[in-house]
């Protein structure tokens, strides 16, 4: 016989399957396969999630006055001449104090809030305080009063000072604002109403 006429019956190669023939497996793959398509989709939804989360968990909030949002920013010099910005304290809680040495209740408040400092140093809680004294004497006064300070004392003129107060809006003093490490208000209040543990812990 000749063999190119023997090839020449022959069908062409296509594969252990014939064209147009789909594979079926056996129902116990067939259960199988699902399942893996069925964990393969939860997996992926989960990661979305987890993304969504995270991505709203840390972003920046906005600039604002209200607990939730971004300080805004201010610089002032402290008692020394030394300018201060609020922003470079990014990466370490902040109490940001606003008091004034003539105010009965601002005395009364700041053995609490130094209290309060005192509990969380360890963790690098920062008392920044900005003075509203309308006389530089009535602070110098004070201060020869209280001792030695271990807290930041800004202030520069009266002026300077209110600016703050405008800025944040401050309706009273003692008024008290506690920024968690990345800038954020998570609280604020005006004496009496003023954080205790409780509240600034989870921040911390």
């Amino acid at each position: 016989m000749n063999p190119d006429a023997t090839n020449k019956n022959k069908k062409p190669y296509a594969g252990f399957y014939p064209h147009g023939t789909s594979l079926k497996l056996p129902p116990m793959f067939r259960k199988l396969h699902g399942k893996r398509l069925l964990i393969g989709a939860s997996f992926a939804l989960i990661l979305a999630v987890a993304g969504t989360f995270f991505a709203l968990r840390f972003r920046q909030p906005p600039e604002g006055i209200a607990p939730g949002f971004t300080a805004p920013d201010f610089v002032l010099p402290d008692l020394s001449g030394r300018e201060v910005r609020l922003s470079q304290f990014r990466g370490k809680p902040v109490l940001l104090y606003l008091w004034q040495s003539t105010c009965p209740d601002c005395r009364k408040a700041l053995p609490e809030v130094l209290s309060l400092r005192e509990e969380f140093k360890h963790q690098g809680l920062v008392l920044l305080t900005v003075n509203l004294d309308y006389y530089d004497q009535d602070l110098r006064d004070y201060l020869d009063r209280l001792g030695e300070v271990d807290f930041i004392i800004l202030r520069g003129s009266y002026e300077a000072a209110m600016r703050v107060v405008d800025l944040f809006q401050v309706p009273h003093v003692p008024h008290i604002l506690f920024l968690d490490r990345r800038g954020v208000i998570r609280f604020r209040g005006t004496y009496p109403d003023f954080p205790e543990a409780v509240d600034l812990a989870p921040w911390l």
